[in-house]
């Protein structure tokens, strides 16, 4: 698989650091939660109020993909722990990676294999494959084309990394299919739609924002609480 990544990222890398209108713009589909986030997002809320008497399962599978996303991430997270550390593509120097222009190279520490984006967005496109392949298949365009190559092109991932967690999203995507667990997770949520549509919308608003931002919000307020847990420790009295 060495090779396979390698091949890959150099082709892609090729093109680097020729056109600067080129690097500009890959690296801002990259960085655009906007196109990532917000337009994935959007299938989601297309597919929830469009009316489909054929399927009237298709809500259950939309909130069984937003609750199993983050679970999907944890999963990657739990693997990526597991696995030898791999250092990210533009890192390495094995690669003798070339930046693209206006790529700041600002990256986490973490283990670059599987991707989270990959996992996300897989994920979801994965569900909405079951509700519609037409909306599915555009949702894993989008996930290949405009969430994972571009994060391949600026150097954050291999295209191992990519699939692995292509593989991790759709396998979690692939348990809604048992019904009775599906049922079991989504109904609640499902109630509260019905008897309580104001505070439902309010909260789904909320979380597929997070969702669409890959939680990054709440993983900066994580990070907010443990420094001032550090400015600010425990007196004991």
């Amino acid at each position: 698989m060495g090779q396979f990544d390698y091949v890959i990222v150099h082709f892609l890398n090729s093109f680097a650091h020729r056109s600067w209108a080129l690097d500009a713009f890959v690296s801002l589909v990259e960085e655009s939660n906007l196109l990532k986030g917000g337009l994935g997002l959007a299938f989601f809320w297309w597919a929830w109020f469009k009316i489909d008497k054929a399927r009237p399962d298709r809500r259950e599978y939309l909130v069984f993909a937003l609750l199993s996303s983050p679970i999907a991430i944890l999963v990657g997270r739990a693997v990526a722990l597991r696995i030898p550390f791999r250092e990210r593509p533009l890192l390495n120097p094995f690669y003798h990676f070339q930046v693209p222009f206006t790529v700041t190279g600002d990256v986490h520490s973490w283990n670059s294999c599987p991707s989270d984006h990959a996992i996300l967005f897989f994920c979801l496109a994965t569900c909405l494959c079951f509700i519609s392949w037409r909306m599915g298949v555009l949702a894993l365009c989008h996930a290949l084309f405009v969430v994972s190559l571009p994060r391949i092109y600026v150097g954050y991932h291999y295209p191992t990394d990519i699939l692995a967690g292509a593989v991790i999203g759709i396998a979690v995507a692939f348990l809604c299919k048992y019904t009775s667990f599906r049922k079991w997770i989504t109904a609640p949520f499902l109630r509260w739609s019905e008897k309580h549509p104001p505070s439902f919308y309010a909260f789904a608003f909320l979380w597929t924002f997070e969702v669409s931002e890959l939680f990054i919000t709440l993983l900066n307020l994580q990070a907010y609480l443990r420094t001032a847990l550090r400015i600010f420790p425990k007196t004991h009295v």
